[in-house]
């Protein structure tokens, strides 16, 4: 009787720290568009950050060789709650541009990063 009792906790506490260690799992980047250190054509017309998890909010800046190049600050995709996106201005020139973004996780943590990409 005393072993399957000492199985049972021992299970049960197994259990209880996988679930604790996701739930406390930090929202990561998934994927962006363009990619990190891609190229792509001047009709880039938006770029996006794609999470693991869902966001509250955020917001996009998009530099480079023209000056800023994204119209607005973004923020969360009205289609995708995991998903921030910017707009991109109809102008810019050939180079290497920055995307910096912020975002508050659906569990409150604020995380910031950028990447970048080429203007062919």
């Amino acid at each position: 009787m005393r072993n399957k009792v000492t199985t049972a906790l021992a299970a049960t506490a197994a259990v209880s720290a996988i679930v604790t260690a996701t739930a406390f799992a930090h929202t990561e980047v998934k994927s962006t568009y363009p990619g990190n250190n891609k190229s792509v054509s001047k009709n880039l017309s938006k770029v996006t950050v794609t999470f693991s998890g869902q966001i509250r909010s955020g917001t996009i800046k998009v530099t480079g060789p023209s000056g800023t190049i994204s119209s607005g600050k973004g923020g969360r995709d009205p289609r995708d709650v995991k998903r921030l996106a910017v707009p991109i201005k109809s102008s810019k020139n050939a180079g290497t541009y920055t995307a910096k973004w912020t975002m508050k996780a659906a569990d409150g943590h604020t995380q910031t990063g950028s990447f970048k990409f080429k203007i062919k």
